[in-house]
């Protein structure tokens, strides 16, 4: 995580790991404002490390705060990645 003097602090030992996922443009536009929010404060942040700060809020928070958080998020509609053509196979004659 970025710190006050802009300098950065040694990535943990641990293996870093590689995720996709969706979100509304909403969200998207949140983890910007935080990303503001946090400029002003000092900190320089990526988006990656905005939603690593979020996960670790969640991580803290009681069952009963973190359940009242799920209850209030929107489901987003399944979509499925876009499928590759299938391959045609010509027939030999």
């Amino acid at each position: 995580m970025s710190t006050r003097t802009g300098k950065r602090q040694p990535a943990s030992a641990g293996p870093v790991v590689r995720r996709a996922f969706s979100m509304q443009k909403a969200d998207a536009e949140l983890i910007e404002t935080l990303r503001l929010r946090y400029a002003t404060l000092g900190f320089l942040m990526n988006q990656s490390e905005v939603v690593r700060v979020g996960l670790h809020a969640l991580a803290r928070m009681a069952d009963a705060d973190l359940e009242e958080c799920a209850s209030n998020l929107e489901r987003l509609a399944a979509s499925g990645r876009a499928k590759a053509p299938k391959k045609v196979q010509l027939r030999e004659t």
